[in-house]
């Protein structure tokens, strides 16, 4: 349990995605400033949670992140497994709730993007979801997703807090121009470029957007760089770029140190998401002053506004076109969305991140505020 008269805090985060996502990262290292001792952990096979606190210590706050992660698999009989494995989650966080832990639980994406097996991991989190002491989410447009998606009562919807989602400056090097960037890239000077980056998901329509943009005329650019996630992803991706000049892609994982070479080489990041709640790839797009081209999905309207870059209905069959047209009409327009995004990104600084995330660990946020602002 945690001490009121005793400022630290031990918590344990898990899944441990340092690896491959600084979002972990940056959210430890600024909550360690702030008294919070955290450990990250991806436990065991089989019961990864207790495995990861017999191994750490009973802590006084469990948090808990990627939720598919622990739901979801890709082996046979997906279904059957799946419930197997929700069952043994809730087990855990029952266990943990006995030893007196908190627990707290971010809700990245409302459900798996793979859409494994829908029907249980959605009764897992209906059920998580009692079970958490503080339910984080992103944006405010995020809270009536969870509550309606996992159908919250009052007395669980109250729960929910809101923590924005940090900013990745400083993370990665920055310090080439436009210019530079093109020009190793092979890429033409004087012509828009739109660029997708990051791992390539079903769910993220790469092939789509690479058959769209073929259909809007210009000289403009599209720059395709991520790794595949697997060969049928990769296979879909070479198939609808074959025979177009003006898309160029990079499918591969691409080094920390070279993200600024894209980015920079890039205009405007489109993001053609089916489905997505929050958006690290949007905060990263925004962090190296790119405009963006989005749906009205999830966090990304209150993110990225009308001001921030061209979002479209995802239900409009011809949004994404319409969207990239706009984009690639006016890169004067694309440079000012960018500084705005820059200057907007900043205001989400890990201090303050780890100050509200402090607080939702304490229980400090009082009765139904869900705010964005600092409660103190």
């Amino acid at each position: 349990m945690i001490d009121p008269d005793d400022d630290r805090i031990s918590v344990l985060m898990c899944p441990d995605y340092r690896g491959s996502n600084p979002y972990q990262s940056e959210l430890i290292a600024a909550l360690e400033n702030r008294g919070v001792e955290v450990t990250a952990t991806d436990g065991g096979w089989a019961f990864p949670l207790l495995v990861g606190v017999r191994r750490h210590g009973v802590p006084d706050v469990f948090h808990i992140h990627w939720l598919d992660r622990f739901v979801t698999t890709n082996r046979r009989f997906p279904a059957v497994i799946a419930v197997l494995l929700g069952v043994r989650l809730i087990f855990e966080l029952v266990l943990l709730r006995a030893l007196g832990v908190r627990i707290v639980w971010t809700v990245h994406n409302l459900l798996d993007h793979e859409r494994a097996t829908p029907r249980s991991e959605l009764a897992v989190r209906h059920a998580v979801a009692r079970l958490a002491d503080r339910i984080v989410v992103h944006c405010e447009e995020a809270i009536e997703s969870v509550e309606e998606t996992y159908r919250l009562p009052d007395r669980v919807a109250n729960r929910v807090r809101v923590v924005p989602h940090g900013h990745f400056l400083g993370v990665y090097e920055n310090n080439i121009s436009q210019s530079t960037a093109r020009a190793r890239l092979d890429l033409p000077p004087d012509v828009p470029v739109v660029a997708f980056f990051g791992l390539i998901r079903p769910y993220k329509n790469v092939p789509t957007l690479i058959e769209t943009f073929k259909h809007v005329s210009g000289d403009a650019r599209l720059l395709v760089v991520g790794n595949p996630l697997n060969e049928d992803v990769e296979n879909r991706v070479e198939e609808a770029s074959t025979g177009a000049d003006r898309v160029h892609t990079v499918l591969e994982y691409v080094p920390n140190d070279d993200i600024q070479l894209y980015m920079h080489a890039a205009d405007a990041v489109a993001l053609p998401f089916d489905s997505i709640l929050t958006s690290g790839s949007a905060v990263l797009a925004m962090t190296f002053e790119r405009a963006v081209v989005a749906p009205m999905l999830g966090c990304l309207p209150g993110l990225i506004g009308s001001d921030g870059g061209h979002l479209y209905d995802p239900k409009d069959s011809a949004g994404l076109q319409i969207a990239l047209r706009k984009a690639i009409d006016d890169r004067e327009q694309l440079q000012e969305m960018g500084q705005r995004n820059r200057e907007m990104i900043q205001a989400f600084d890990w201090d303050q991140v780890a100050e509200r995330t402090r607080n939702v660990y304490t229980l400090d946020v009082e009765g139904t505020c869900r705010c964005t602002e600092d409660t103190g």
